[in-house]
């Protein structure tokens, strides 16, 4: 492989013992539960192979997990294939540095630089697993992805009636690991899988659903959770003492990755023309000789904007991947790992094919010439994309393990198939197949933090409540502690959090998650990014939005406004507000006030708005206005009827005066009567200034303007919008469906 990279954000360190106490503390409870239902069943012995330093990178934090429960688990280490090969960086030896004992190691690489070479190395190792695994005797052998070492383990393994568990199986891409990848399938007995559509693939090919597991992709635990901020001693250890670090962040750099059996060396000498004329820097990993013998040729090892080096650890590698300002080539770190940090990629040639990607790549599949690549160098190079978490959630890993505890090693070995295929609902009541996709909805309400697990069909699956804390510092603290607890029992729930939606009251940049200034009702929100501290604690996406547009969002995707191109949500609440959808986008407006439903003006001397103005929609006919109207009736002893009480220590709101207006009180009747007017008058302004085809009215006071709204059109509004029809929300909690729905449609978003 070759690849280098753009550093200008870079990361630090992982520790990797975060495995040994996060898994270690998440599977205490469950682990008494299995060890109390196993009684004196020894413990499961778990053989992981591997053969290259990509695959280790996709077994290692199962290998920890498995580590951590040693009462549960004996872990055996196979290591084969490249990690034993100098002009591979002896990866072997991070095996080493992260404490794991090899058991056995295999030296079954054949040289040479050609297909013949592969099949030898293959038959190599045919000859040799044979008295290594009658020698371990596993229960379980763990082989990863499409190589041809795990080919072979996969063969040895089913050959001699071992138990196999595929990690990444049903992918597909375009080339000869399909064929390597779907032959490890058959052979397998137990599958995980990282997509819905992966999964999807293997239940097409007759696989039993009940083995399968969608489960993410496992690196993605380690990828979420590192530290990407303390970028200082990566940098000094990858571009020397001589690059200053300021001008590495400042600069412009590419990560290129390509492996060239699988493409063009023409392409290769294109790209790498190009990017040694650019005025960048740029980190190559030297990798097959043919690739050496390109980068020479260019003299990329002369060149003093490039580093070439043999290999870069994973926890460092994915740091510089995610500060990069490009990554090029044809390696599935662009198409997966890429993504969770929203790094441009360009992907050259064919071998990705068909896979999976979020829209930060850019598919150049017939690089047959400079100005192509040049082109999609211009268009990608330093672009911002938005996270995309397609592969995995960080949760991969506890899912896995209690896949594996499910196993019965004393139940007779067999391959079980399905035919025909079962339906794809089938799966769904599976316990240990988790489909559930969900979002964390948070609320930020004056009173209430609320905070909700919302399935993808918008089913409230759980939900948490806290009375709002006073200060700014208190209110963070504890909003990043719900979603935490939240997104940690969301795994025993089997739900999946594809991302984090927040609704919040005020005005919001929602492309920055800034909440620029807030409503009366919140204080000290005043340009508060309310994006990172969240993400950061959960390495998750994090939509922030306004939550009269979140009202509006919910409506689209599962309310009224669902198939619907322009409609309108007015949300009657303690304040007014609501959304406008036009052409099925919601509208921000330039300065993110748009759809300020609650501030029309419709009257020139009406009663003061808190927001400072005269006769605003929001001072008529919010909960505010009314009970201040309430009050006033109250102080003159004019609110009272027959039928009504109202405690001593209980204050006067609107609910009194709805109530007095349905008992017969003319003056309840009549503020109402008003307020209404002043929200249908301000509905009248929106049909003429919008044309929307539905007007929906959402909120606790929707259903008492509902019929006085729909006079006030029929007698104000021009002919050509009165037949605008106006109907009452029958959503129980538009925000938090809302702020759901922002991380939802996007996380549920593909490219391929």
């Amino acid at each position: 492989d070759i690849f280098g990279c753009h550093l200008h954000r870079c990361g630090g360190r992982t520790n990797k013992m975060y495995f040994f106490s996060v898994y270690r503390n998440f599977e205490e409870i469950q682990t008494a539960k299995t060890m109390e239902k196993m009684g004196s069943k020894r413990k499961f012995r778990i053989c992981v192979a591997t053969s290259n330093r990509a695959d280790y990178s996709k077994l290692a934090p199962i290998m920890f997990g498995i580590k951590a429960q040693p009462e549960c688990f004996d872990l055996q280490v196979v290591v084969l294939g490249s990690h034993l090969i100098d002009d591979y960086g002896n990866t072997y030896r991070m095996i080493e540095q992260d404490d794991f004992d090899i058991n056995t190691s295999l030296h079954t690489i054949v040289r040479g630089e050609d297909e013949a070479a592969m099949v030898e190395s293959v038959g190599l190792a045919l000859v040799k697993l044979p008295d290594v695994l009658n020698r371990l005797k596993p229960d379980v052998m763990i082989v990863h992805g499409d190589r041809f070492d795990a080919l072979a383990v996969a063969t040895s393994a089913a050959l001699m009636n071992i138990r196999i568990l595929h990690i990444e199986g049903g992918e597909v891409s375009g080339t000869i690991d399909d064929s390597i990848r779907h032959a490890i399938t058959k052979l397998a007995h137990y599958h995980v899988c990282c997509t819905r559509s992966a999964e999807l693939h293997l239940i097409a090919m007759c696989e039993d659903h009940k083995r399968i597991l969608l489960a993410g992709c496992p690196s993605y635990d380690l990828l979420l959770n590192a530290k990407t901020k303390d970028y200082q001693s990566i940098l000094q250890t990858w571009l020397g003492d001589s690059v200053f670090i300021a001008d590495a962040i400042k600069s412009q750099s590419i990560h290129l990755k390509i492996t060239a059996m699988y493409i063009d060396i023409n392409i290769s000498l294109f790209l790498l023309e190009l990017i040694s004329s650019w005025s960048i820097f740029g980190l190559c990993v030297a990798g097959s000789k043919e690739m050496v013998r390109a980068m020479r040729k260019q003299g990329i090892e002369q060149n003093p904007n490039f580093r070439a080096v043999k290999h870069i650890p994973f926890e460092q590698f994915i740091q510089l991947v995610a500060y990069a300002g490009l990554m090029i080539g044809n390696s599935s770190c662009g198409v997966r790992e890429a993504g969770a940090f929203g790094t441009p990629v360009i992907n050259l040639g064919t071998r990705q094919t068909g896979r999976e990607t979020g829209e930060n790549v850019l598919h150049v599949r017939d690089a047959d010439c400079q100005n192509k690549i040049l082109h999609a160098l211009q268009l990608q190079f330093a672009k911002q994309y938005p996270c995309s978490k397609i592969y995995g959630d960080g949760n991969a890993v506890p899912r896995i393990l209690k896949f594996l505890k499910s196993i019965d090693i004393n139940e007779p070995l067999q391959k079980n198939f399905c035919f025909p295929p079962v339906k794809e609902c089938i799966s769904q009541d599976i316990d240990h197949i988790l489909e559930t996709q969900s979002a964390l909805a948070v609320d930020l309400g004056g009173t209430n933090l609320r905070v909700a697990i919302i399935s993808m069909q918008g089913d409230l699956i759980k939900k948490y409540i806290q009375p709002n804390p006073e200060t700014f510092n208190e209110r963070i603290a504890l909003i990043r502690k719900m979603c935490v607890d939240a997104a940690t029992e969301s795994v025993n729930l089997n739900c999946r959090i594809l991302g984090v939606g927040i609704s919040t009251g005020g005005r919001v940049n929602p492309a920055e998650g800034i909440v620029l200034h807030s409503t009366k009702l919140i204080q000290e929100w005043i340009s508060v990014d309310l994006r990172t501290p969240i993400s950061d604690a959960l390495h998750l996406p994090v939509w922030v939005d306004n939550d009269g547009n979140c009202a509006a969002l919910a409506e689209k995707k599962y309310g009224h406004g669902k198939g619907v191109e322009n409609f309108v949500t007015v949300i009657t609440g303690t304040g007014i507000g609501g959304g406008i959808i036009h052409n099925s986008e919601l509208i921000h407006g330039s300065m993110f006030c748009a759809a300020e439903l609650g501030h029309i003006i419709v009257s020139l001397d009406g009663p003061e708005c808190m927001c400072g103005a005269r006769g605003c929609i929001e001072a008529y006919a919010s909960g505010m206005g009314l009970q201040r109207e309430a009050k006033k009736l109250h102080d003159e002893d004019l609110l009272m009827v027959e039928g009504m009480s109202i405690k001593n220590e209980e204050a006067v709101s609107a609910v009194h005066l709805i109530q007095a207006a349905k008992l017969g009180n003319t003056k309840a009747q009549n503020v109402l009567r008003t307020a209404g007017t002043a929200l249908g008058i301000g509905i009248v302004n929106i049909l003429h200034t919008v044309n929307p085809s539905l007007v929906i009215l959402s909120g606790v006071l929707a259903s008492t303007f509902e019929s006085m709204v729909k006079d006030v059109i029929a007698q104000r509004a021009l002919s050509s919008t009165q037949n605008v029809e106006v109907l009452v929300s029958d959503l129980l909690e538009p925000a938090l469906l809302g702020a759901a729905s922002m991380a939802l449609d996007y996380a549920t978003r593909r490219t391929y």
